[in-house]
């Protein structure tokens, strides 16, 4: 029997065998056929590189099966995505979806354990969250502490943006959400300079290196060992151990400086807790530290730092917008002071701008991965236990039902008579026991920062080069292109 043959009866077999377990286990949810070994692979690669994204992709599969719910096979594993304002919000308030799946491309993202808040579940993960959330809440979160640590930021913004002229904002603002959270995290300021900037270079390298052969070690996590140079995989290591030994010296540096009932940062209550902990126990230790500071710093970077620069974009291109959030700023806040919370609830149109920014470009488009706790069901469909579901959340946001005329940047569309619409319920920062634990920061650095920069400054576009449009750049994170603008001292 020739070899060709034998392949021949190898994939029947593989393909019946699929198609009986799918009868055999309720109704599944829709999707294209799949090919053995790399299923639908070069298709999802096809529709995102002619559509311009991944969460464009999802949307056009779904329109084809007419199906919120469809089914997507990637190399070995099947990925179920959702779509829809009804499914995506009944799924975050659903804990038989709070789970993580456990796959090459997060185990590398994870630095090889089970371990941090993000890419973590079970009783590990609820406990970690707790610790943060109070931990976080002692140096203040949400308090004047947190106000005061942003509006120092923004007074070094401000100083770096007084002598105008044509400026990327991005690399202005990227220091200031860092420096929050290094403040929070170790007790103290980053100083600026080459450490400051080598820290951020790591986690946007690794954020980049990451969007780029993720995929393909989820798919093929074979390839690491007959490729591990051309699949980045040696890559991805050397980032890791760049960005753990990184950490690692910091945390050294803590240990050594330690003293019981002075904790001032968020390390030192880590230390506090080790120090205290079960030796039968080995939670709390200094790899799943280096992994909690990953984890915050990564989602503060990614979603404050680019939400930001969407939105100073927008200001460019829609001027009309600008001068409007320039009136109300002047209206409610003297020049002889800078922003403070306690203006937001005065500047209705101001929170509108952030929130149709947060609507109309989600840093993440797509939510999850999350992993399915128990066999359950999604409208129509059997949705088994450790299934790995996506949540595109573009397609909420962008839903013509909830938000007529969606493509349409209006911030008028979150105001009612009284003011800001308070039940504006944008995912951004997600819902229920997933929801992002810094959320409470990212929406002030938000406020104070956009604020704080126009009313001291109008930004234009370039004379001759725009920008003129908003344009993100394709990727698993949603982010503007390249932009330059025009700042003028008001």
């Amino acid at each position: 029997m020739s070899a060709t043959v034998i392949l021949m009866i190898v994939i029947v077999i593989l393909l019946l065998t699929s198609r009986v377990i799918g009868l055999n286990t309720g109704k599944h949810p829709p999707g294209p056929f799949s090919w053995p070994f790399i299923g639908n692979k070069f298709l999802l690669n096809r529709l995102t590189r002619k559509l311009g994204a991944q969460h464009l992709a999802f949307l056009e599969l779904s329109k084809r099966y007419s199906s919120n719910v469809i089914t997507l096979q990637i190399g070995i594993s099947k990925i179920i995505i959702v779509s829809g304002n009804k499914f995506i919000r009944s799924m975050l308030h659903n804990e038989d979806f709070d789970g993580r799946p456990w796959n090459e491309f997060i185990k590398m993202r994870n630095l090889g354990k089970k371990q941090g808040v993000t890419m973590n579940d079970g009783s590990d993960w609820k406990e970690l969250r707790t610790w943060i959330m109070q931990a976080l809440k002692i140096f203040g979160f949400g308090k004047y502490r947190m106000s005061e640590m942003i509006k120092e930021e923004l007074t070094v913004i401000l100083e770096k943006l007084k002598e105008g002229g044509v400026r990327r904002l991005k690399p202005v603002i990227a220091p200031a959400v860092i420096n929050v959270l290094w403040t929070i995290t170790t007790g103290k300021r980053f100083t600026e300079g080459p450490r400051l900037q080598y820290f951020m270079d790591l986690l946007d390298r690794r954020s980049r290196v990451f969007d780029m052969v993720g995929g393909l070690l989820t798919t093929f996590p074979w390839i690491r060992y007959i490729a591990p140079e051309a699949s980045g995989y040696n890559l991805l290591l050397t980032l890791n151990n760049e960005l753990k030994d990184f950490l690692l010296e910091i945390i050294a540096e803590h240990k050594q400086n330690y003293v019981v009932g002075g904790e001032v940062d968020l390390i030192d209550m880590f230390i506090e807790k080790m120090n205290k902990e079960d030796p039968s126990n080995l939670l709390y230790n200094e790899d799943q530290l280096v992994m909690i500071l990953i984890d915050i710093f990564l989602a503060g970077l990614s979603i404050t730092t680019n939400t930001l620069d969407l939105i100073f974009m927008n200001t460019v291109v829609h001027q009309d917008i600008q001068q409007k959030v320039q009136k109300e700023i002047d209206s409610v806040i003297s020049t002889d002071r800078i922003p403070d919370l306690t203006d937001k609830p005065n500047m209705p149109y101001v929170e509108a701008v952030i929130t149709e920014s947060l609507r109309r470009w989600p840093v993440f488009p797509l939510v999850g991965p999350r992993r399915v706790l128990h066999d359950t069901k999604l409208d129509e469909y059997t949705i088994p236990k450790d299934s790995t579901v996506l949540m595109n959340i573009y397609t909420v946001n962008m839903d013509p039902e909830v938000y007529p005329d969606p493509n349409t940047f209006r911030p008028e569309r979150h105001i009612k008579e009284d003011g800001f619409n308070p039940d504006v319920d944008i995912l951004t920062f997600g819902k229920g026991k997933r929801r992002c634990p810094g959320n409470v920061l990212a929406k002030s650095a938000l406020f104070l920062l956009f604020v704080g920069v126009l009313q001291k400054y109008s930004l234009l576009p370039v004379p001759g080069k725009g920008p003129t449009t908003t344009e993100t750049v394709p990727g698993l994170v949603m982010a503007p292109k390249y932009y330059e603008v025009l700042v003028v001292p008001r």
